[in-house]
């Protein structure tokens, strides 16, 4: 069967796919992948085929502009949060509210008109039967709509979209004004093609998360075990040696380091917890992250780059920002967490249940100093039940179906 891949033109969004879709390939299917062209060449060194739609996202540029706005906890500035969880907040105006600011800035952005239609005019031509799409591309869903194909979200995170969806109609929004409904209609119409809740939530959806992270939501999830994928990457040769005391790897994951260009903590507050401590320390830090702080203990090595699939089996403690991937690369390793977690959609919900599970720990990050992160860092490294956790939640995830197990589901879904 044909199978086309959508996604965010973002490295983080393209790799949690690329397990996904080589498992399709190997099963001898024909898959593509589609996005906005600034994410091509990355799409080419996965070694599958990519389309280039409509003119370039430049989500880098985007997410600047998005620091210019006030400061809260939110990606877009405003008063709604996709993460709130809090009943008494919850109103369905709040949930509208929601929906509306995400369909009008955040969607928008990632569907642009041009974008879609070359992506419906590719899908029309190549017609293929089955579309798996990233859960925050709803070019997806509406290319598999216009070329008739079945689809699955895949998701790249917690499942805060259904979480909302349903709050929603709990709280009787189908009798009101719907800005998911409206808004993807609205595009559906470009196409001569129809709005039905199908195309909120997918035909089925493709969950790479631990079990532990699900909401109690009426979905059907298509579960599979995350595979890491860290793009194009070489092994470095000191890695073959066994280190000789316990190493810890610091890392700030790709979405903040490429699209934001912040930091939730400073570099000097790393170097000073570190200090002295016997460790060795891999911190993945770029160039402007190092000018900007002073010089590097004798514990800690610095590299721009290290492929975390081949690292951290020989770590016996992470830290980082929270973001999925970065999370599920530790959790198939079993290594320890202390995560300082970003603002962005979920990383401090997922935290928050990676500790609950008692493999790992969460900084706040308006709260941390050297001294309390070294404090945490030692707790991680030095209190037993850490690592027996982390290695309990690693075996839970061996239990999970690959990529290739599930590709007869897929199957059977496009032959329906």
């Amino acid at each position: 069967m044909k199978v086309l891949f959508t996604t965010l033109a973002a490295n983080a969004h393209l790799y949690n796919l690329v397990p996904m879709a080589w498992a399709l390939r190997a099963a001898g299917h024909d898959v593509r992948i589609a996005a906005q062209p600034d994410l091509t060449d990355a799409i080419v060194h996965t070694g599958l085929p990519a389309v280039a739609a409509g003119p370039a996202l430049d989500l880098a540029g985007l997410s600047r502009q998005a620091q210019k706005r006030p400061a809260n906890k939110t990606v877009f500035g405003s008063e709604f949060d996709i993460t709130e969880t809090r009943e008494d907040r919850l109103t369905l105006d709040y949930v509208r509210g929601v929906f509306t600011t995400w369909c009008s800035i955040g969607l928008e952005r990632l569907a642009h008109e041009a974008v879609l239609d070359d992506l419906v005019g590719f899908a029309r031509a190549w017609q293929p039967d089955l579309v798996v799409w990233d859960a925050l591309t709803y070019l997806g869903p509406i290319a598999a709509r216009a070329s008739g194909a079945a689809h699955v979200r895949m998701l790249f995170g917690l499942d805060h979209w259904a979480r909302m969806r349903g709050r929603f109609f709990a709280l009787g929004g189908a009798g009101g004004a719907d800005p998911m409904a409206e808004w993807l209609s609205g595009k559906l119409d470009r196409y001569g093609c129809t709005f039905d809740e199908e195309l909120v939530l997918g035909q089925r959806t493709i969950d790479p998360l631990p079990p532990w992270t699900r909401f109690p939501v009426g979905v059907d999830y298509l579960p599979v075990r995350h595979v890491p994928y860290n793009g194009p990457s070489e092994v470095p040769s000191w890695l073959s040696e066994p280190p000789a005391r316990r190493r810890v790897c610091v890392t700030l994951g790709m979405s903040r380091r490429d699209l934001w260009g912040e930091d939730r903590f400073s570099v000097d507050d790393l170097f000073d917890a570190v200090a002295g401590l016997d460790v060795d320390v891999v911190a993945t830090l770029t160039a402007r992250q190092v000018s900007a702080a002073s010089a590097a203990p004798a514990n800690v090595r610095l590299f721009d780059f290290v492929p975390l699939d081949a690292l951290l089996p020989t770590c016996a403690a992470v830290l980082h920002h929270g973001g999925a991937g970065t999370t599920g690369n530790a959790v198939v390793h079993g290594v320890p967490q202390l995560v300082i977690p970003g603002n962005m959609w979920d990383k401090a919900g997922l935290a928050d249940l990676l500790a609950d599970q008692g493999a790992g720990l969460v900084l706040d990050p308006e709260q941390v100093t050297a001294g309390h992160l070294r404090a945490q860092l030692l707790r991680l490294l030095d209190e037993p039940s850490f690592a027996a956790s982390a290695e309990k939640v690693r075996a839970q995830i061996e239990e999970i179906p690959t990529p290739a197990r599930i590709v007869p589901e897929l199957e059977r879904l496009a032959s329906v």
